[in-house]
Parts: C-alpha cells; sequence; structure tokens
C-alpha cells in the first residue's frame, strides 16, 4: 500500500527551493521533474527526489515551464493520451498538466519532433476546451 510521505518531501521541497541553478529548458523535451508528494488523486513524484518524466509543454518566461506528468500506467480515459517513447508506450497525463518552476526540472530524457508537439498541443486544447 502506497503512504504518502509528506514530511520527507517537505524536506526535499526545501532544499529544491533554496538551489540557486540555472537550467535551459525548450518546448517539446522530455526530462525529469520533482513533482513531490501531492493531495489526493494529484500525480506524485517517485523515489528519493520524487521525481517522474514529464513533457514540457510550453516554457513562460525563463523560470517557468508548463508540463505534462508522464506514467507508465495506461487508462483509456479523457485526459490521458498514449505515446510511444523510446521504444515502449506511455502515457501523457493531460488530466494532471500544471505549470512549474524551473527549479523542479532536471536532466533531459528526451526530446519530441516539432511535428509531434504540435499534435499534442492540439490534444491539450481539446481537453481543456470549456
Amino acid at each position: 500500500m502506497y503512504v504518502k510521505d509528506f514530511n520527507t518531501w517537505n524536506t526535499v521541497k526545501q532544499r529544491i527551493h533554496g538551489e540557486s541553478r540555472s537550467i535551459t529548458m525548450r518546448s517539446g523535451e522530455i526530462r525529469w521533474v520533482s513533482l513531490g508528494v501531492n493531495v489526493g488523486s494529484e500525480i506524485d513524484g517517485k523515489g528519493v527526489s520524487f521525481t517522474r518524466p514529464a513533457l514540457v509543454l510550453h516554457v513562460i518566461g525563463s523560470h517557468l515551464a508548463l508540463i505534462v506528468p508522464m506514467s507508465t500506467t495506461t487508462k483509456e480515459l479523457p485526459g490521458y493520451h498514449p505515446l510511444f517513447f523510446k521504444g515502449k508506450w506511455v502515457t501523457l497525463c493531460f488530466s494532471q498538466m500544471r505549470v512549474i518552476s524551473q527549479k523542479r526540472i532536471y536532466a533531459r530524457f528526451g526530446k519530441l519532433s516539432n511535428e509531434k508537439l504540435a499534435y499534442l498541443k492540439t490534444v491539450a486544447k481539446r481537453f481543456f476546451d470549456l
């Protein structure tokens, strides 16, 4: 049974907040991001740094990015979209899309083509058509 470890995440979050590092990120990159431990059904990171891969959908200025977390669990539900990446199927969790600080963004895991990125942006727009 998965138990959310808020106390450890709080320590990691304080460390991340205190770091003074700068990265260059680009739309279309798949990056490891530190998502932490979140409330309820919000997607969490995993491991000691509470990370998971995410698509950088859009860069906002030099300090923020709109990201779409990824999962290896496939779901046939609105807000989840399959993606064949690095030889296997993963899921983009558009229902969990959010803006994060560049301080949460770590190593580059890969990059999508401009065509695939443009298509996925249309998927995001369709999902959030309110």
